[in-house]
């Protein structure tokens, strides 16, 4: 009995085991996306400081599959980012030539603040959420 009862707590913890795992195979192929340290991306402790420390400030908004208000040019200095999501959905705003940094976050109907130190140069802005980028991705030329 005893002997039994083992066998049966054993395929108890794997079947719990594979319960943990995903549950269909992954199709992303994106790079993954690395949060950078507030040090690291200039980001302010407070939105509000961040306004006062930014030499441009943009505002912009996402949508479900969209973005809206990000200029094709801006001066290479601290740029804030004003990030409002209007859609149902996660969206972030990454910068892939900072080793994918996300410089903002929001779930679907909030808001958030970023601020990144931009060199002159090519920087192409996208959402990183799976299926999303083909859609809102956007290259700005820092002057």
């Amino acid at each position: 009995m005893s002997r039994l009862a083992l066998v049966a707590l054993t395929c108890a913890g794997v079947l719990g085991l594979a319960a943990c795992g995903p549950d269909e195979a992954s199709t992303d192929n994106s790079e993954p996306v690395e949060e950078a340290p507030a040090e690291e991306n200039g980001a302010a402790e407070e939105n509000g400081d961040a306004a006062e420390t930014a030499d441009e400030t943009i505002s912009v908004e996402a949508g479900d599959n969209y973005f809206e208000g990000i200029p094709d040019t801006l001066p290479a200095g601290t740029i804030e980012i004003q990030f409002e999501n209007v859609g149902n959905m996660q969206h972030d705003i990454v910068i892939e030539e900072l080793d994918n940094m996300q410089v903002v976050e929001s779930d679907g109907g909030g808001s958030d603040a970023g601020v990144v130190e931009l060199e002159p140069g090519e920087y192409t802005l996208y959402c990183s959420v799976p299926g999303h980028r083909p859609d809102m991705e956007e290259t700005v030329t820092v002057e």
